[in-house]
């Protein structure tokens, strides 16, 4: 990821946590037609009830979303521990949505 390269923590974490949020509303999307609209404890309830490839969405997620305070709101610079920890959080999250939006093509 560019922004880990380039040293730039708070951009690598907040945009891991984008990214992580996203893929579950592909997986949720895929899985039960829908997506967490509100708070992300909706959408964690949502991904608890869509299965396997839910199930382990929601785990990865609720570690990733204690990233999204520190990286996207406050003022103090994010470790380089936290935002690589984000960004390996992330990475699978999206390698899911990828497989779980090609099983579910016509």
């Amino acid at each position: 990821m560019e922004s880990l390269d380039a040293g730039r923590w708070d951009v690598a974490a907040g945009s891991a946590v984008t990214a992580g949020i996203s893929a579950c509303d592909a997986i949720t999307g895929a899985l039960v037609g829908q997506r967490a609209g509100g708070e992300h404890i909706e959408g964690l309830s949502l991904l608890a009830t869509s299965g396997d490839d839910g199930r382990y969405a929601a785990r990865q997620l609720s570690q990733l979303l204690r990233f999204k305070t520190p990286a996207q709101y406050d003022p103090a610079p994010l470790p380089e521990n936290d935002a690589r920890k984000a960004v390996e959080l992330a990475r699978p999250l999206a390698e899911r949505a990828s497989v779980v939006t090609e099983r579910r093509r016509p």
